[in-house]
């Protein structure tokens, strides 16, 4: 499901661009004319950060905290916290161990769902949108790649300009500009606008009818204009936007914003152009845009060029006529305004806190504080045979010599980030570290909420939690010496557990065995019939083998 996962990810970022695309354009809105051209496009990077940025601090400024959370927030946080234990379906004994019900999540109305192995329902409704975006996004990029192809081929064709004196005039232009790269003009007669074309051998399209109505100083406006884009990288930057437009095609906010910030930078190449010429020759600049209006019918855009001539002429026109330097102030100010914005959309909301161990994975967090002197006390003892300090404090109820040591060496190996019966660490393990030694698995299955793959060996008793880089961030075990284990002599040996939550009739229990490993015991809930259940099955979890960098996804806990 790499790919809902991938959307969920765009979407998010995608409403943290939308309210940063609507700040930016009431910055622009609210200063207009008071800003320079370069100003008003350099603005849009700080959006253009925000869309490929998949992380971003946690911070009280931003502006989704201000978004209401549901009334249930604590319920499903409770039940996130439950459903973070789905895991794969339990090798049997014999091809028929005693399966754990844990393994089955939980549906809408508590009834229990029998495919264990299946995505969450959320993963499942968002699927197909998933694959709609991907099949737009795909679509709209071979339509982008089948014009450029066909463009570059077409060019290769083209006649180049051997005329000497516009020749001159591109020579002029280019030195102008301090530009020593080779540029050729070629003639097309296709095109209605002057344009750019290509990265590394950079061509001026231009017609021949153009060329002909144009004066000299006309057409050395029109190079100026071409030449600055060059110049400023203007192709790199049109080529990423576009990619970034076909990434978010499904948002129309974001769809115009980058329209507006193609915009700006021809403003502002027209802008680097102004700069190169004398303030006398600004309104004949002007004239050669309406001039070059008048001689075609209208706007010719190819993406993968960049034209001289386009549809917002007039806003062109205006800027033109009031070429100057913007206040320090009034940049100083939306600057100011810009960072605000950026602070509200750039970071990440702080994510509620939670009083009990089952709300999610932040109350767990506040669990391991909480009891950090357990913790401590547990994690200081050295590998011998010696309880922690808890347990010598706690009558030994059910706990025999055999079962205390059998506690003590699983604490002992889980620190380690080891289990019974298995030579294969969590954290240092690969699973094709695993295969080559006990062979392929018997089921690899992909169960989200419990944040990886699962995979089950059977014969062996053991199933192990996979992560996106194939590391092994979770071991469980099966071995028939469990069955010697009651949840009274687990807890009298190794004192009050860290974690204790009863989910689906059975009772779960967890300790800290280092900073990197967590320990976690499964048992059926006690009844009163069955005041003392026995073990059904163990693991050791890395939390941090759960965490998802890219998503901005804390992981588990437990």
């Amino acid at each position: 499901m790499l790919i809902a996962e991938l959307f969920r990810l765009l979407v998010t970022l995608s409403l943290s661009g939308s309210i940063m695309a609507l700040g930016l354009l009431l910055i622009k809105f609210l200063f207009k004319q008071k800003l320079n051209a370069n100003v008003h496009y350099l603005l849009w990077f700080v959006l253009v950060l925000r869309l490929i940025v998949p992380f971003s601090p946690q911070s009280s400024l931003s502006i989704l905290n201000y978004i209401p959370h549901s009334t249930s927030t604590s319920d499903l946080s409770r039940t996130f916290s439950q459903t973070i234990h789905t895991l794969a379906p339990p090798p049997k004994e014999n091809s028929s161990l005693p399966k754990s019900s844990l393994t089955t999540p939980l549906t809408s109305n508590n009834s229990l769902n029998s495919t264990v192995s299946s995505p969450s329902k959320t993963e499942v409704a968002n699927s197909p949108l998933a694959y709609l975006w991907l099949t737009g996004a795909v679509l709209i990029l071979f339509y982008i790649f089948v014009i450029n192809r066909w463009l570059l081929v077409k060019i290769k064709k083209l006649p180049a300009c051997e005329n000497q004196e516009v020749l001159n005039i591109l020579k002029e232009c280019k030195t102008r500009l301090n530009i020593t790269s080779k540029i050729t003009v070629v003639y097309d007669t296709g095109f209605k606008s002057p344009a750019l074309f290509g990265w590394r051998n950079p061509k001026i399209i231009i017609s021949q009818h153009i060329i002909d109505k144009l004066s000299s100083e006309e057409l050395n406006f029109v190079f100026l204009h071409e030449l600055s884009h060059l110049k400023r990288r203007d192709l790199l930057v049109n080529t990423f936007v576009t990619l970034l437009q076909v990434v978010y095609w499904f948002n129309p906010l974001i769809w115009y914003a980058l329209h507006q910030m193609k915009r700006d930078c021809e403003i502002a190449c027209d802008a680097t152009a102004l700069a190169a010429i004398k303030p006398e020759e600004h309104k004949k600049y002007a004239q050669t845009i309406i001039e070059l209006i008048q001689l075609m019918s209208e706007p010719f855009w190819i993406p993968g060029t960049i034209g001289f001539v386009n549809k917002f002429n007039t806003r062109r026109i205006i800027m033109i006529s009031s070429f100057k330097k913007s206040s320090l102030k009034w940049t100083a100010a939306a600057l100011a305004m810009t960072l605000i914005v950026g602070c509200s959309s750039l970071t990440t909301p702080l994510k509620p806190a939670g009083n009990t161990q089952s709300q999610g994975t932040t109350s767990a967090t506040n669990n391991q504080q909480n009891t950090s002197t357990e913790t401590e006390t547990q994690t200081s003892t050295p590998n011998t045979s010696t309880p922690p300090a808890s347990s010598q404090a706690t009558p030994s109820l059910n706990a025999d010599s055999s079962s205390k040591a059998l506690l003590l060496n699983m604490m002992q190996l889980a620190r380690q980030g080891k289990i019974l019966n298995s030579d294969f660490p969590v954290k240092t393990t690969t699973i094709e570290d695993i295969e080559k030694v006990l062979g392929p698995a018997d089921s690899t299955n992909y169960v989200g909420a419990a944040k990886g793959r699962y995979a089950t060996f059977s014969s062996h008793k053991l199933v192990f939690g996979i992560n996106k880089g194939e590391q092994i961030f979770e071991a469980r075990s099966f071995d028939n010496r469990l069955s010697s284990l009651s949840l009274n002599s687990v807890k009298a040996v190794l004192g009050t557990p860290a974690y204790d939550t009863n989910y689906n009739s059975q009772e779960i229990i967890g300790y800290t065995a280092s900073s990197d490993f967590k320990i976690e015991m499964v048992f059926p809930q006690p009844t009163a019939s069955n005041p003392n259940p026995i073990m059904d099955h163990y693991s050791v979890l890395y939390p941090r083998g759960t965490v998802n960098y890219m998503a901005d996804d804390p992981g588990r806990q437990w």
